[in-house]
């Protein structure tokens, strides 16, 4: 029998009060997440009043969505954040701007250019979920020693990763981020019973929302995924993911 027997839904396990989540995609614009400043204000309001008190926006920078380079990121962050003067009730999450990085041959590029990170050094990182980069070790090797700390976002979701890949790239010292809505089963079955496993298995450093839309987002929230152990893991997490604030 599984020791993770759902009993209480995130928002009745109180995990979101107080909560720093490091990944979303609700700067408007700028790539699958929000479309407009009305939908992510939308977005953005109902995460404080679910308790959620910081959140770093995490654009896409791949070749899919080759105008967010650095700068023009930076940019729209700086557009977006100053239009919040213009409202009095003002009630949403702190904001910081960061990135997830798709691994591939631009990803070198973007290197040049300087990476939007967490707390200075920590940089979210992606892959495909269906086969991994070309030198995906020596990619994430080469981060390393420029001073970064790779954190592989949704490890669960990546189909060709499991067993001894995941524990290389940890001996690496790359850090997992978990997407909790996989425990939710927001992305299937294999994907809820393997990101299971991990967290049970204490193979997750943070954890995220990877929020996109509010329609898509909140009935899982509700969903009654959560047993007492797996929210006591999930809690430390998020104790984990402050530090990156």
């Amino acid at each position: 029998m599984s020791i993770f027997i759902p009993r209480k839904s995130f928002l009745a396990s109180g995990l979101l009060r107080g909560a720093t989540d490091v990944h979303c995609h609700l700067l408007p614009g700028v790539d699958d997440g929000a479309r407009n400043f009305t939908e992510s204000l939308e977005a953005l309001r109902r995460l404080y009043e679910l308790g959620v008190e910081r959140l770093y926006l995490t654009p896409h920078v791949m070749s899919d969505v080759h105008k967010n380079t650095r700068s023009y990121l930076l940019d729209a962050f700086e557009v977006f954040v100053s239009r919040f003067e213009n409202f009095a009730y003002r009630k949403i999450p702190k904001l910081k701007l960061a990135a997830e990085y798709m691994l591939e041959p631009a990803f070198e590029k973007r290197c040049k250019e300087g990476l939007l990170t967490f707390a200075d050094a920590h940089v979210l990182v992606e892959t495909s979920y269906i086969t991994p980069p070309v030198g995906l070790t020596s990619i994430l090797e080469r981060l390393l020693e420029k001073g970064y700390s790779p954190v592989l976002a949704h490890p669960e979701r990546y189909r060709y990763m499991d067993g001894e890949e995941f524990f290389g790239l940890k001996n690496l010292g790359v850090k997992f981020q978990l997407n909790m809505l996989s425990l939710a089963g927001a992305y299937g079955k294999d994907v809820r019973v393997k990101s299971e496993r991990m967290l049970r298995k204490d193979m997750y450093d943070f954890a995220g929302s990877d929020f996109h839309h509010l329609e898509a987002h909140e009935p899982f929230l509700e969903a009654r995924a959560l047993s007492k152990k797996m929210a006591a893991a999930l809690k430390q997490l998020f104790e984990n993911n402050k530090t990156l604030w």
